[in-house]
């Protein structure tokens, strides 16, 4: 019997039940990369549109706390990603509130190597950075 297919199923298997397991914790999960933006929409309203963001569009919520404003969201795996964790959270400074986006790869800093995959990881960043402004733009307009 030949093993030369079975042995890189088995391993890519392997990689993909980790990355579709792994679940994110506020304690441990610290952000690779994060951006950082202002909204002067409150806080409290700010983690909510968040939250309706993150359960409309398909993010699993790992963890989160309502006292401190802060979640993780769990991207789901797909053939072209093994997925990541955003760490979100939300401050109120004096009259504006600051959201602090953050990203994680499922793997750790393991495949955040290769220049190729740190690039993918920032732009995932970059483009939940701008659907959480948007969201929070959308649902606080409408008010």
């Amino acid at each position: 019997m030949d093993y030369s297919l079975l042995i890189p199923a088995l391993i890519a298997g392997i990689f993909f039940w980790i990355a579709e397991t792994r679940k994110g914790s506020l304690k441990i999960t610290k952000p690779h990369y994060s951006q950082t933006f202002i909204t002067e929409v409150p806080a409290s309203q700010t983690f909510k549109s968040i939250m309706e963001f993150a359960t409309n569009n398909g993010y699993r919520i790992d963890d989160f706390d309502e006292h401190q404003l802060a979640v993780i969201l769990n991207e789901r795996m797909t053939l072209t990603s093994s997925g990541s964790l955003y760490p979100i959270y939300v401050r109120q400074n004096a009259t504006r509130t600051e959201v602090e986006v953050g990203v994680t790869s499922k793997f750790g800093r393991a495949l955040l190597i290769s220049p190729v995959n740190k690039k993918f990881v920032t732009l995932r960043l970059e483009r939940m950075v701008n659907a959480i402004k948007g969201a929070v733009f959308a649902q606080n307009k409408e008010r």
